[in-house]
């Protein structure tokens, strides 16, 4: 069955279940309230379906599948809701009150139940397969083909205008055309003023890359605070260059439906005086945890260049979530009770996976994705967890030139592939290396502990830092068993000796601790993700996932991993 056919079995499907539900709508408010909300989710839906069974003849063979396999989601899921519907309506039939009014008052209090708890359940079904939906409907937007942007405006036409910041629940193809705007724009063309530095409140938010801040104590309205630092060194104009790109795109973006904050705008600090950075004469540090080196490829802003010494995003909090229910994922792995129940972590992992999807939708890698980088919010129902992805320090266009630099430490190295790792990484950067990284954080999800440890103030004066955990002391103690098994000391290199060590050693917890935990689907989800790049890998093509484009490997992601995600239940 093609993308029409599906498209047309769910109008029918979906049809028969409004016409059950206009049925109800006088039978109590509450009802009826839940009657309104089925009602503007199906015709956003339908509208949505229509479009992709206009445009599926430019469709090519892997979207096509993805769609196909949506679609015949939605029939399942709204074949579902018709059978449910007409249970309950035969019910309230043999539970009417008799003809001298026994039980009416009983009657009617089961017949409400019944239709709420059964219109609740087509709400959440409908909401989950549009979440699993957006993501490809979101990245159909990059087609370069003149009936996407005919279609999309007609679309349009029938959509009322939003009041305010378009949402994609309730303003799909907005968000849609504002997105593909961003993206199709060259990044010379795109127009973007930085803000200029202003005194600001800001405050840490523990274990995380970012602060909140606001511009007075009196003003209600705090904001999210991303720093990208420029470095002595580092290439300003490029820098600059991407920042704008980046905000301009996040500047389009629907926090809970994308799981990356709405960007504000972007404040650009100049640089007032050298920076320098040297340890002290004869000071150490153990391996991973040593500075960065610097790279030979780094070079200096021309004269007449702008010289910042960091540029700053400014993000909105999104409605609803208050400064104080935001923890970084450090914090809830370091300090939360280890029994945390299996429907949260596997609501987080869908929606950190949903996060780096849509950084690669805007051609973009995060360079940068653990537990300091996510921010969760506290208060929200389980099967939601909703979490941000922030922590841009490290971005970059996927298509733009990389400063090949790195470090040793470990709380860096240990979310970065193998090729990667170390003072000089032996590959430039890409998605996959994302991928990585997810899998790595969907492994502590799973877990529930942290790879990573921090001082506390009677270790350290000052903040906290970063330190040789648990983690690390277990992984050099499985490398000198493995050294002593195998016969190798080492001698090979560090590429060898230990950053593909590290990788193996990660893949074999998942291997022997994961899956009693989480289960076989989620423990294989995150072995796919670890093993991207290796030859053997299905869901990303094995060895010709280096050479393939990155809407294939997009593709390849929605498909291997996000679908995998969202077919776990519990």
């Amino acid at each position: 069955m093609d993308i029409l056919a599906f498209t047309m079995t769910c109008f029918e499907l979906g049809d028969k279940v409004l016409e059950i539900c206009e049925t109800w709508k006088n039978t109590d408010g509450e009802v009826e309230q839940r009657v309104v909300i089925v009602n503007s989710t199906w015709d956003r839906t339908k509208r949505q379906a229509e479009f992709m069974s206009r445009i599926a003849p430019i469709i090519d063979d892997g979207m096509r599948r993805i769609m196909d396999d949506l679609l015949r989601q939605l029939s399942l899921c709204l074949t579902l809701a018709m059978n449910t519907l007409e249970t309950v309506n035969r019910r309230a039939s043999l539970a009417r009150p008799s003809l001298w009014g026994f039980g009416s008052r009983a009657a009617k209090k089961a017949s409400w139940v019944w239709k709420k708890e059964t219109l609740d359940s087509v709400i959440i079904d409908l909401e989950a397969w549009k979440a699993r939906f957006d993501p490809s409907w979101f990245l159909l937007m990059k087609i370069a083909n003149p009936i996407i942007d005919s279609e999309l405006a007609k679309a349009r036409v029938a959509e009322a205008e939003a009041r305010g910041r378009p949402t994609a629940a309730r303003h799909p193809f907005a968000v849609a055309a504002g997105l593909r705007t961003v993206v199709a724009t060259e990044p010379s063309k795109i127009k973007f003023d930085f803000h200029k530095e202003s005194q600001m409140e800001r405050h840490d938010i523990q274990f995380s890359t970012v602060k909140v801040g606001r511009l007075a104590r009196d003003d209600p309205r705090w904001y999210i605070l991303d720093t990208v630092e420029v470095g002595p060194a580092a290439r300003v104009r490029d820098i600059g260059r991407d920042v704008r790109v980046l905000a301009t795109k996040l500047a389009q973006t629907d926090a809970f439906a994308f799981g990356l904050l709405n960007c504000k705008g972007v404040i650009a600090v100049p640089r007032h005086k050298p920076v320098s950075s040297s340890a002290a004469p004869g000071h150490r540090q153990p391996p991973y945890l040593s500075p960065p080196a610097p790279s030979r490829r780094s070079r200096s802003p021309s004269p007449n260049q702008h010289d910042y010494t960091c540029f700053r995003f400014v993000f909105r909090i999104p409605d609803g979530v208050e400064v104080e229910m935001l923890r970084s994922l450090r914090q809830l792995l370091l300090n939360s009770d280890a029994h945390i129940s299996l429907t949260r972590k596997l609501g987080m992992a869908r929606e950190l996976a949903k996060a780096v999807s849509y950084v690669h939708t805007f051609a973009f890698v995060h360079k940068n994705v653990r537990p300091e980088s996510v921010l969760w919010v506290e208060g929200m129902r389980a099967s939601k967890s909703p979490v941000f992805l922030v922590g841009f320090d490290a971005f970059r266009g996927g298509a733009a030139d990389t400063i090949m630099a790195g470090d040793m430490r470990w709380d860096r190295n240990v979310y970065r592939h193998p090729l990667r790792q170390g003072n000089d990484p032996a590959e430039k950067y890409r998605m996959h290396h994302d991928i990585y990284s997810l899998g790595v954080c969907l492994l502590e999800i799973g877990l529930w502990e942290s790879f990573v440890e921090y001082t506390t103030e009677a270790e350290v004066a000052g903040p906290p830092q970063a330190k040789l955990g648990r983690t690390y002391h277990h992984f050099q103690e499985w490398l000198r068993a493995t050294e002593a098994r195998t016969g190798q000391d080492g001698s090979a290199g560090f590429l060898d000796a230990v950053a593909f060590r590290l990788k193996d050693y990660l893949v074999e917890r998942t291997k022997a601790r994961l899956a009693p935990r989480m289960g076989e689907k989620y423990a294989r989800v995150v072995l796919s993700c670890l093993t991207c790049l290796d030859d053997n890998n299905e869901d990303f093509d094995g060895a010709e996932a280096a050479d393939a484009s990155d809407d294939a490997t997009a593709l390849c992601f929605i498909e291997g991993i996000m679908k995998a995600l969202d077919e776990i239940s519990v």
